[in-house]
């Protein structure tokens, strides 16, 4: 997904209270008058109604030309160009907005925000800054505002937590209103106090836990939901879910978890286009515990379609059938007619072979993310065959030149994992709809997406089932599975892992304003989803899954991922916004799965609801991840950060020509940070992924766009950081041929499809542009045009080549790194870097526009061969030339080229 910092996503219910203006504020200046102190630190003031954002630039080092403010109270939008979030400067430096802020109903106690300038940079902030928390700034921090939370716990039982400044908790059972979903009153036969807060409120009658009941002091001004988490926390079954056929083929079994269902009926179809009427058999469920229900049916289903009705009361927050009549389909489906369509029953099957020679452990990983479509959409193949699986591993491919391309590339390029962007059936908008709205639009044309919503899969349907988009066209429905089955084999037996990118974090049912009924959010929204006091869904993409307090979630990550792995023969799995999964639920799924499986993902969004991230068993980050992460500031050390591209001379990072920044390129090379102390393996190094700009964009000649030409002394030496880090690492697909994204426009824009618009985000994220993705096969081997295309392939080749022959074990190590392992050679100019690493291989690097000189290099040993300049990377043959042997025994001044590298190794 689209990266965000992980501080700056989050959602706070705002519980307004005429109690909290009783509070000590800030006090904001008249106009003219002076700002505190405090107020410049704090990034804001609050007088009477309004609150008052306060940006000083000196205080951040800064002089922007713009300045916006950011939070949950505007979803945390990036955009940089909305009026009512723009600060207006004042004198000395000092920036301002007001904002209406009546009773805290825009901003509660407790609300982070953070600043943005000019075009877009985030700024963490200042030192000194009272009420920072967590990389933001935080409104009336450590304020706690009124609260009242219950919880119903039996047909008898409310509990009734009151706690925030200036509430009481009361005893008077006139002093609280329990009403139904109706507004029905439910009298209340005694309140028994638990602890100073924590009250056991008893109703005149039953209560049943499956509805909708709301709490409230009105004297105080708080109400809440009466949430079903007790019986929510303990709902449990562990029978098979899905559809399963018996072993000897005598009874298919469909089991669907809908805990608040009053009734469940199963609909079977011979043939996917037939209506509910038309269904070959309709069979009411039976609930068998724990919140699951139950169909047996004598034979063999195999290939059967099927969905559901699923019936309950029409509270809020609930969609059922009776208020919402649509047919859902299974979320444990192995087989799903894209999102819209009916599941299918489908057997399982054997594993394929094993990876030859074995997983590889993690710090011999070096990873390569590909996207299955942008991969065989110009291989030389038949139609039927472009955008899927069996294209992907069709061995003998050659573009016009003879060189290969496809598998073969692949199997040539060195990588030992396969890093698959989303394979797990995903949103499409239906064909019809979408050619309707493009068919004839010249830029969707352009982008080859007139005819149909190309994505990168990160909007997930249904987990269990395999993209079927992805499927060779005109094979049936379920055959995708044993096409993701041979590719994984394929790979297998050319000794390379394969693991999938899993979206488990929010689904597709959320996307792009829209609200789909696919299963979750028809079978019992409350419980799959984590859900604000209005039952509404929160997060910043769509929805959030819920897996702490609900241990089916939990179980519907672990089996989907046992699923891929037993079945499938997946090899492990990058987890997209992991950071939003609790960390209970990440050390369960590790102790599920073989100790060998490979396992990283994104650290930086955290879950959208408070209850979460104030947990620490919970919520976590880089010093307490449970699982490998990526290391995002690697990647700002060696190339930049992906939210500011401006200055070319200042935002391409070290590799770039950013000097100031070679004490950050020596950490990250090192590994020496904090929260990777245990192992170098906590975090994994990348330069560019998925989102934000491809490498070859970043380092472009003009315009930003790398098909224009590239930088390439700065590009190699990007290449050579990553290659001679310590840990796992992951690169980009198609970042070894310089694959750019310049086809895509800069600017962002919005188009209308029914149901509403489509935003599109430019060239900096573009995940529903196809064009400015393929992998344009015919630019392996070439050498005219803008860009030496093959010298950067071999390039990037000999690197991967050097990092897993014996002598780059030494970037490939599990053990915290030593003091002295990495040898730092530090000449004056901050542009020069040079390193020994184990006294086994030197590196130096000129970041300069000029040729440079590393005076009395000494190094331990007898003799040093050089293997690496700025042209080429050969670890076996070594390279001529001026230095092309060293003597240990000697100092020596080694010259380099501007913009440039050279490696040598020990012999």
């Amino acid at each position: 997904m689209p990266r965000i910092p992980r501080s700056i996503v989050s959602r706070f219910l705002v519980l307004p209270s005429l109690l909290l203006l009783a509070l000590a504020l800030p006090v904001a200046p008249a106009p003219g008058q002076p700002l505190t102190d405090e107020a410049r630190r704090q990034g804001y003031v609050h007088a009477g109604d309004t609150t008052y954002f306060v940006f000083d630039a000196g205080l951040y080092g800064v002089r922007p030309e713009r300045v916006v403010v950011t939070g949950p109270f505007r979803s945390w939008d990036g955009n940089m160009d909305l009026p009512a979030w723009q600060l207006r400067p004042r004198d000395g430096g000092v920036w301002v907005l007001a904002v209406p802020n009546p009773a805290y109903r825009s901003l509660a106690p407790g609300t982070p925000f953070k600043y943005r300038i000019d075009d877009g940079i985030w700024l963490d902030p200042p030192a000194g800054a009272p009420n920072a928390e967590g990389g933001n700034l935080v409104f009336l921090h450590g304020v706690t505002p009124p609260t009242l939370k219950a919880e119903i716990a039996g047909p008898r039982a409310v509990w009734a937590d009151v706690s925030g400044d200036g509430v009481t908790r009361p005893l008077d059972p006139a002093a609280y209103r329990l009403t139904n979903a109706r507004g029905d009153v439910i009298p209340l036969a005694a309140v028994l106090p638990n602890t100073a807060s924590r009250t056991l409120l008893i109703p005149a009658f039953d209560l049943d836990w499956r509805r909708v009941y709301y709490l409230a002091l009105p004297d105080q001004g708080l109400k809440a939901l009466v949430r079903r988490d007790p019986s929510f926390r303990t709902l449990y079954s562990d029978l098979p879910l899905g559809a399963t056929v018996s072993e000897d083929a005598a009874e298919t079994t469909f089991r669907l978890f809908a805990p608040r269902a009053e009734r469940v009926a199963l609909y079977l179809y011979l043939h996917p286009d037939q209506q509910p009427e038309e269904a070959d058999a309709v069979v009411d469920m039976t609930p068998v515990g724990g919140g699951v229900w139950e169909a047996r049916q004598p034979g063999d289903h195999h290939g059967v379609y099927y969905d559901f009705r699923v019936y309950g009361p029409p509270d809020p927050g609930n969609f059922f059938f009776g208020t919402h009549p649509v047919q859902v389909t299974d979320p444990y489906a192995r087989v799903s007619l894209d999102s819209f369509g009916k599941a299918r029953v489908w057997r399982t099957e054997a594993p394929p072979r094993p990876v030859r020679g074995g997983r590889p452990r993690m710090e011999d990983v070096v990873a390569y993310e590909v996207h299955v479509q942008d991969f065989t959409d110009l291989l030389p193949v038949d139609d039927d065959l472009k955008g899927t699986f069996p294209a992907m591993v069709t061995p003998g491919l050659t573009n016009s030149r003879g060189e290969p391309v496809g598998f073969d590339y692949l199997k040539e390029l060195g990588v030992n994992v396969v890093h698959l962007m989303p394979v797990q059936e995903y949103l499409h908008y239906p064909d019809d709809a979408w050619q309707a709205a493009f068919a004839d639009d010249p830029f969707a044309q352009a982008m080859g997406i007139d005819r149909e919503n190309y994505q990168w899969g990160y909007r997930t349907t249904h987990a269990f089932a395999v993209e079927s988009r992805y499927r060779q066209k005109g094979t049936p429905p379920g055959t995708e599975r044993r096409q993701f089955r041979a590719l994984v084999e394929a790979f297998h037996d050319a000794g390379m892992a394969v693991i999938i990118d899993l979206v488990p974090n929010h689904t597709g049912e959320n996307m792009d304003g829209r609200h789909f009924l696919f299963n979750f959010n028809a079978l019992d929204k409350p419980y799959y989803y984590r859900t604000d006091e209005n039952l509404e869904h929160i997060g910043p993409f769509g929805n959030e899954v819920k897996t702490e307090d609900r241990p089916m979630v939990q179980r519907w990550l672990i089996d989907q991922c046992r699923m891929f792995v037993e079945e499938l023969g997946v090899d492990g799995f990058r987890i997209d916004l992991a950071g939003q999964i609790d960390e209970q639920t990440l050390y369960l799924l590790k102790a599920a799965l073989p100790e060998d499986i490979i396992l990283y993902g994104e650290p930086w969004i955290d879950a959208s609801d408070p209850e979460v991230r104030k947990n620490p068993d919970w919520d976590w980050y880089k010093e307490d991840a449970p699982i490998t992460f990526f290391q995002d500031a690697t990647r700002d050390a060696f190339i930049g950060s992906p939210f500011r591209l401006v200055d070319k001379a200042t935002d391409r990072g070290y590799a770039g020509g950013n000097a100031a920044l070679r004490e950050d390129a020596m950490r990250a090379l090192a590994n020496a940070y904090p929260e990777e102390a245990a192992s170098p393996n906590q975090g994994i190094a990348y330069l560019d992924i998925h989102d934000n700009w491809a490498l070859a964009d970043r380092f472009a000649v003009q315009d930003w766009n790398g098909n224009l030409g590239v930088d390439a002394g700065p590009y190699k030496i990007a290449a050579t950081l990553l290659m001679t880090t310590v840990g796992p690492v992951v690169l980009h697909g198609g970042t070894e041929m310089m694959r750019s994204k310049g086809l895509a426009p800069l600017e962002e824009f919005e188009r209308e499809i029914e149901g509403g618009p489509i935003h599109f985000k430019g060239r900096d994220d573009t995940y529903n542009l196809r064009a400015p993705n393929r992998f344009v096969w015919e630019n392996v081997g070439r050498t005219d045009g803008p860009n030496d295309y093959a010298g950067m392939l071999a390039y990037w080749k000999g690197l991967i080549a050097f990092r897993m022959s014996d002598a780059g074990k030494v970037f490939r190590r599990a053990e915290p790194v030593p003091e002295g392992y990495y040898r730092w050679i530090l000449p004056e100019d901050p542009h020069l870097l040079g390193y020994v690493v184990d006294g086994r291989v030197l590196v130096l690097v000129n970041t300069s526009g000029a040729e440079q000189t590393f005076t009395g290099v000494t190094l331990p040993g007898d003799t040093w061969r050089l293997i690496a300049d700025a042209d080429r990377v050969d670890h076996i043959a070594g390279l001529d030339g001026p230095d092309a042997t060293l003597d240990g025994s000697a100092a020596h001044d080694l010259t380099l080229p501007p913009t440039s590298v050279k490696i040598w190794v020990r012999e």
